[in-house]
């Protein structure tokens, strides 16, 4: 991922999957749908300390070929987004 990221806020569309995990299938930047066409890595970041919410980590490529880093607290944390430049 590129150092040179913008960050906010962003609203992620998400579908269920089979095992009852969300999948994120489009992000939706100032009003813009943008729909997304790969997920290149995930991960879950916890903390040693019980209680502490865990944060849910993900690189996605967009159709347009954009790539983003996507984090949110779990399970009902807001989206925030990274945008390379």
């Amino acid at each position: 991922m590129a150092e040179d990221l913008v960050s906010g806020i962003a609203r992620v569309e998400c579908r269920s999957e089979g095992r009852g995990e969300e999948k994120p299938v489009a992000v939706i930047i100032a009003g813009e749908r943008f729909e997304i066409v790969d997920i290149l890595d995930r991960a879950f970041i916890t903390s040693v300390e019980a209680g502490n919410p865990v944060r849910q980590r993900l690189w996605v490529e967009l159709a347009d070929g954009t790539r983003c880093e996507l984090t949110r607290e779990t399970p009902n944390g807001t989206w925030m987004v990274k945008v390379e430049r």
